[in-house]
């Protein structure tokens, strides 16, 4: 389990971070304890999109919907069409975006931004 700073974090969760949580069967949020965990109206729809069918893609968007509503995740809103382009606007505004996506998290570290990933299939990474 890895150990954050002391201060309170404002995290983003991606799309394919929540997802992978059913993927991994990890419990992200026992390792982001006491920091603030929100998710993008943007990251929903897609969410949502993803979960129609009976796929494995679409049963782990399906868990990630759920995880949304159970642990009361603030929705952040954006008027981006895009939950990438929405999660770039949020991490130059200093949240950090919990995403498994290499091209975003370049896109996100190359405009001076933070990310979270997941390692190992177990850990959590800042």
């Amino acid at each position: 389990m890895m150990e954050f700073n002391s201060s309170i974090m404002k995290i983003i969760l991606d799309t394919n971070f929540l997802m992978a949580v059913s993927q991994f069967k990890i419990n992200i949020f026992s390792q982001l304890r006491g920091h603030q965990i929100y998710v993008v109206n943007t990251v929903i729809r897609e969410l949502e999109r993803f979960s129609k069918g009976s796929s494995k893609r679409a049963k782990a968007a399906q868990l990630a919907l759920t995880l949304v509503k159970t642990k009361h995740l603030k929705v952040l809103k954006s008027k981006e069409k895009s939950a990438d382009r929405s999660l770039i606007l949020y991490a130059k505004r200093g949240y950090i975006i919990a995403t498994q996506d290499k091209v975003l998290q370049k896109k996100i570290k190359d405009k001076g931004g933070q990310i979270i990933y997941i390692r190992q299939r177990k850990y959590v990474i800042i």
